[in-house]
């Protein structure tokens, strides 16, 4: 049960941010050459975030922060060549649960950074700042997702390999083959590059088999509302040096007869860092979110699981005992992934670990 003070605190965050969001959703901009072939669009994501955090046993935190706030350009050069950027600020103005009272201010910094160029449809090069493809969730948008966030551990091979908020420096070939129910990513990526920059490159596989519709863009999305049939099946490579990750997963997203929407996610992603990456033990990580989208009223009641199961647990050990993060909510998409509020509960625990509680609301506006 939530205390006063909290319960003040998400009042406050639904109030002010609904009205910042009903004032910020407006149709795109774009600017384009007269024959159309050349083209420039900017956007914006922002989320607003009213947190509670409580360690067993211990106060518990309040913040009002911006967990999210993106600058979005994209657009064409000539037909076959794009590109995409974006900057990030993320949780600006959030003290936490420590004994710091300094709020949050991150600078601004770029988030993504490529450009694509399509010879066609089944042969496309992507060059710059990427997601890697190490799981489903690792390559879905933040400003599409199901939940209120990715998994905790979804990217918890970032910081290990050198990588930025799962983002590497690299090239990759992606495409779709078999009348588009195939998509490969193969790419080759900067990885840790140790002293000097001697390290051999980090290669990455990723093969996805569609039966109805395939996820058509760069980034896949947590959910699509209704507006695509999609079921999914993937599997991951992700080596550099004696450092491996492999795992499967399951994407659906499926619309019934009603315009309901049932969503299931599953990604399974066992990691070995070996003597490269001592960092990453050796680990197996369980993602599985699932959502029930009501579209006469827009709303969703949403779950998400996270389970990290170690080859040697140490109770005790934040980073090597087994562990968990369970989630429960209801999300509003008022206008879609432009204008929505989710609210959850969550949970963390593991072997010897203090047990932990979050409260989180979340609005998001997004034009692009």
């Amino acid at each position: 049960m939530l205390h006063f003070p909290a319960y003040k605190v998400l009042m406050a965050a639904l109030s002010i941010t609904m009205l910042v969001a009903l004032n910020s959703v407006r149709a795109q901009l774009m600017i384009s050459s007269p024959n159309g072939e050349m083209s420039i669009k900017f956007g914006v994501l922002s989320q607003f975030q009213g947190e509670t955090f409580t360690p067993s046993g211990k106060g518990t935190s309040m913040d009002l922060y911006i967990r999210r706030f993106r600058i979005l350009i994209g657009g064409n050069v000539t037909k076959e060549l794009s590109f995409f950027a974006e900057t990030d600020n993320p949780n600006l103005g959030k003290v936490g649960y420590s004994s710091s009272s300094t709020k949050g201010a991150s600078d601004t910094y770029i988030q993504d950074a490529f450009m694509t160029y399509t010879f066609t449809k089944e042969f496309m090069i992507d060059a710059g700042m990427l997601l890697m493809p190490v799981s489903h969730n690792s390559e879905q948008s933040a400003a599409s997702l199901l939940g209120i966030d990715y998994g905790p551990y979804t990217f918890l091979w970032s910081g290990p390999t050198g990588s930025r908020v799962g983002r590497d420096y690299g090239i990759e070939a992606r495409g779709f083959l078999g009348e588009d129910h195939f998509e490969y990513r193969a790419g080759l990526f900067q990885g840790y590059r140790g002293a000097y920059s001697l390290k051999p490159e980090r290669i990455t596989l990723r093969g996805v088999w569609y039966p109805f519709q395939n996820e058509p863009g760069y980034f896949y999305a947590g959910t699509y509302l209704g507006t695509r049939k999609v079921i999914g099946i993937g599997v991951s490579f992700d080596h550099q040096v004696d450092y491996t990750a492999y795992g499967a997963d399951i994407f659906c997203d499926y619309p019934l007869s009603n315009r309901d929407v049932p969503t299931v996610q599953v990604d399974f992603t066992h990691y070995d860092g070996g003597t490269f990456l001592p960092l990453i033990a050796k680990q197996s990580v369980l993602f599985v979110e699932a959502e029930y989208y009501f579209h006469e009223v827009s709303i969703a009641p949403f779950v998400q699981a996270n389970y990290v199961t170690m080859g040697t647990s140490v109770p005790g050990n934040v980073d090597l005992a087994n562990r968990h993060f369970l989630q429960g909510g209801i999300a509003y998409y008022g206008k879609g992934h432009n204008f929505n509020v989710k609210l959850g509960y969550g949970s963390y625990g593991g072997d010897g670990l203090t047990s932990q509680t979050q409260v989180l609301l979340r609005l998001q506006a997004f034009v692009f």
